[in-house]
């Protein structure tokens, strides 16, 4: 923290000057556990972070060239950006509101070299000599501050803050879940102990029936016999061997829980268990990977650039390759119709087929009868000679091509 957050002010950390002006606590009061804890919320929160890390950082624009070098390669000296998203978008689906810090060159304490995600406890938007600041207070109790212009938020649910996201409603279902849980624990527990049942015959005091229980245990359950043969005397009568089974929630109740949980995560059983298909992979991607790839893409954006290098050209993106999905048919479709037409290179194309690159594969091809509509007039409304030539070359090669050879 002391490489990222150099610049806190002592006003913000040790004496008065500053005033609240927002705070915000991701709690989750209802589970002790939290919903990270649960096998079947953390698999749908491991499937949105993992689709997010898929995700390929692209700058756009000439400005700060020393970013663009560093968003090439990783987001900060310490992790790559498959790591970087993944723990960000996991953050953002526990708490509903993740941070994106930068960090600064040692040297101008103003050029940014790099980024990182932060996991708070609580943080508060505090007005100090006229610039607004956030301050977060890590789950440690380390205090760190940084003005508000240099954040990323990345939140969820917004309602109630301008600027963090409401917390998860997600209580009753986990609770129900962990309730299921302990039931389905106890239950296999006691059907795992207890394996005869038996009636004593007439009054028995509460200490000679332990004795007596405790008797039939040691010489008829033990390891002491070895005959196989159960043998009790007249204090007993009916005993019956308790048939093991195991206990399961009913199968209307395991559903009403699992798709409680699909629904607010945005997510279905094929994707959880990565057996989808390209339509069910192209509605998650439009529902729930890249509106989080947009709120990404903006506020760094806005974090990282100024307005006059916006309107310049200058932003950052993410994007992915939602085509790796796709059947072979589709692929091979796509391909034959935006290739020859321009759309996309050839090296383009082959990322499409999960191949490399090859030399000279970033040029685009284009068919040759295909021709732009405005090259066969001149501007009088005269048709261009020369165009028609061209045309008439094209025309009399396919002629030459399609017309069968005699002689042969």
């Amino acid at each position: 923290m002391d490489k990222i957050f150099k610049r806190t002010p002592r006003g913000l950390t040790s004496a008065p000057g500053w005033s609240t002006i927002t705070e915000y606590a991701p709690v989750f009061t209802s589970y002790s556990g939290g919903i990270y804890e649960q096998e079947l919320t953390r698999a749908a929160i491991d499937r949105f972070a993992s689709a997010c890390s898929k995700l390929k950082p692209e700058v756009a624009g000439s400005a700060k060239p020393r970013l663009r070098r560093a968003f090439e390669t990783s987001p900060n000296q310490y992790t790559t950006w498959p790591r970087f998203l993944y723990r960000l978008a996991t953050i953002v689906e526990c708490d509903t509101t993740a941070c994106v810090v930068p960090t600064f060159d040692g040297a101008d304490g103003e050029t940014v070299v790099g980024i990182w995600p932060l996991k708070f406890a609580l943080a508060e938007i505090v007005d100090y000599k006229g610039e607004p600041w956030v301050r977060f207070y890590l789950d440690d109790g380390e205090m760190i501050a940084i003005e508000l212009r240099n954040v990323c938020f990345i939140s969820k649910y917004q309602y109630q803050s301008d600027f963090f996201g409401s917390l998860n409603v997600l209580e009753s279902t986990m609770a129900l879940i962990d309730a299921q849980a302990q039931a389905q624990k106890e239950a296999i527990k006691a059907g795992a102990t207890i394996r005869f049942i038996g009636a004593l015959e007439g009054q028995v005091r509460e200490s000679d029936m332990e004795e007596k229980r405790k008797r039939f245990t040691d010489v008829n359950l033990s390891k002491n016999n070895t005959s196989g043969l159960l043998l009790y005397d007249q204090t007993f009568r009916d005993i019956r061997q308790i048939e093991p089974y195991s206990y399961t929630i009913s199968a209307e109740e395991m559903e009403r829980i699992n798709e409680s949980v699909y629904s607010y995560f945005g997510i279905n059983e094929d994707i959880l268990q990565n057996h989808f298909n390209e339509d069910h992979w192209d509605a998650y991607y439009e529902g729930r990977v890249e509106p989080f790839a947009l709120q990404l893409s903006e506020g760094l954006t806005q974090m990282l650039y100024t307005q006059r290098e916006v309107r310049e050209g200058n932003r950052v993106m993410f994007s992915t390759n939602r085509l790796e999905y796709a059947t072979s048919a589709s692929k091979r479709n796509m391909i034959r119709d935006m290739l020859d037409r321009g759309v996309m290179s050839i090296n383009e194309a082959r990322e499409i087929l999960q191949m490399p690159p090859v030399p000279d594969g970033d040029e685009r091809v284009i068919r040759g009868e295909y021709i732009d509509a405005t090259m066969l007039s001149s501007p009088t409304g005269d048709s261009d000679p020369s165009q028609h030539d061209l045309v008439k070359k094209e025309s009399d090669y396919h002629e030459q091509v399609d017309k069968p050879d005699h002689d042969a």
